[in-house]
């Protein structure tokens, strides 16, 4: 893969995609494009596809069919690994820290340092701690929380900003937020709403999966509707409203007038 994106293609392309996980179909002929520094809303409820969409780009299901394209060349592994090759960072509310780890172990979690003395590989905690600190520090976590502490004493606000940290400090191009919010205060899910559009702002792809229109519009350049494993919208924010897109989900992508007239 070339290091930068050219402007004559989408960063990530989705052609046709279909997966079936036995006889339940649960991507049904999905086309979408995404390219840097957008910021998009992935919306649906439960069962719309969303995450099954997102896991086939992170590697972690092979399609049945269609094709994926990464920066105009076609993906034909998929493994997490390969993500990860590619610079494709998912960033779950419930997994990805180790509690009973610290703060600095966990922000190199797979991708530890190592060096050398006599010949004996050992961990290089001096690059952990001083790479960690530095996140700590720019991405707002409290004045007295060290590299050395423990992930457990963190707040949910706090961890999703070691995550999205750590996406930034290891150069990755793709950051996908599932459903990062969940659970947090009002003043955390501000504090990381404000990290998502920062990393738009440096040219990041983001994709911010949830079921919140509301919140997501008030973040997203564009917004993506799936419903039952199809994409059934795909707009830039400021050609539908909030509450616009809401009937978008209720209906299904169904003609919202159409089904007015039929109840």
């Amino acid at each position: 893969m070339s290091a930068t994106s050219n402007n004559s293609h989408p960063l990530i392309e989705v052609r046709n995609l279909d997966l079936h996980f036995g006889a339940f179909h649960a991507l049904k002929n999905v086309s979408v494009s995404f390219d840097s520094g957008q910021l998009i809303g992935l919306v649906g409820d439960n069962g719309a596809g969303k995450t099954t969409l997102i896991k086939v780009l992170s590697g972690i299901h092979k399609p049945n069919s269609g094709e994926v394209y990464f920066d105009g060349e076609r993906v034909k592994e998929f493994h997490p690994k390969q993500a990860i090759r590619f610079g494709i960072e998912t960033l779950q509310q419930s997994v990805g820290l180790c509690d009973n780890l610290s703060i600095a172990r966990n922000f190199y979690l797979g991708r530890e340092p190592i060096k050398h003395w006599f010949g004996i590989p050992f961990l290089d905690f001096k690059k952990m701690r001083e790479a960690s600190t530095k996140v700590i520090r720019t991405f707002g976590l409290r004045d007295n929380v060290s590299a050395d502490d423990q992930v457990e004493m963190l707040s949910g606000g706090e961890r999703q900003s070691i995550k999205i940290g750590r996406a930034v400090e290891f150069k990755n191009r793709v950051v996908i937020m599932d459903e990062p919010t969940n659970h947090l205060s009002v003043r955390e899910r501000e504090h990381v709403n404000e990290l998502a559009q920062q990393l738009r702002d440096q040219g990041l792809l983001v994709i911010y999966i949830t079921h919140d229109i509301h919140q997501v519009h008030k973040l997203a350049d564009r917004i993506v509707i799936m419903e039952n494993g199809e994409k059934v919208t795909d707009v830039a924010k400021h050609e539908m409203t909030s509450d616009e897109l809401e009937e978008v989900i209720r209906f299904g992508g169904r003609d919202v007038e159409k089904e007015e007239v039929t109840v």
